[in-house]
């Protein structure tokens, strides 16, 4: 995987959080898959009781560790125009769920995959298509959306920032009221998390070089 700063510099000027605001077309684009799905890899919500601090412990613990690795991986293999990594990465992905996990994802991934069948020009995204038509690949939506999001010339940081918005959407969808999370948890946090360089404060450099 690129190293964060590359990935941010290729949309000089747009900082991650304007990169991160959700995009109409791409909200109406998911709609079936926020429609039809309950959850991704965060599971269908009943009730808002702790939903926040559920929500931070899932992008902590999963979704920088784990899964956002993977979603970059892909969007590079579409990027590269590699369709064999885009199954190999699929493996990597599917290796970090569990069976709930896997159903869901395939899930969304393919009704994402269906919903966008018609479009022109579809390069790596097509061949990742046909792959999954012969049972060569599974479909998930860890891959299916970078591959898309990379066709519609998507930055890494809308890319996850959107990934991120779905899985929260499918997840609360029955719930009323529910706002978009907040604070360390909102999604141009998370996406800053992973993409920003950490900056280094002088102290802690000092400290580094006297140890």
């Amino acid at each position: 995987m690129k190293d964060a700063g590359s990935i941010i510099s290729m949309d000089a000027g747009l900082s991650v959080t304007d990169q991160s605001h959700g995009l109409d077309w791409v909200h109406w684009l998911l709609r079936s898959v926020r429609q039809q799905c309950d959850g991704l890899i965060w599971p269908r919500k009943d009730h808002k009781t702790l939903l926040q601090i559920d929500w931070r412990t899932f992008a902590k613990g999963r979704f920088i560790k784990h899964l956002s690795p993977r979603l970059l991986d892909a969007w590079h293999a579409a990027e590269s125009r590699d369709p064999l990594a885009l199954i190999e990465i699929e493996h990597a992905w599917a290796s970090t769920l569990n069976n709930e996990e896997r159903a869901r994802s395939i899930r969304a991934g393919t009704l994402l995959l269906k919903r966008t069948n018609g479009a022109r020009y579809q390069g790596v995204l097509g061949h990742y298509r046909t792959a999954v038509q012969s049972g060569a690949a599974s479909g998930h939506i860890g891959i299916s959306w970078p591959a898309l999001a990379h066709l519609f010339q998507l930055t890494p940081a809308t890319m996850l920032a959107e990934y991120l918005r779905l899985e929260w959407e499918t997840a609360t969808r029955e719930l009323d009221g529910v706002l978009s999370p907040i604070g360390t948890g909102a999604f141009q946090h998370i996406v800053g998390r992973i993409l920003s360089p950490v900056p280094h404060s002088p102290r802690l450099l000092r400290r580094r070089r006297e140890a």
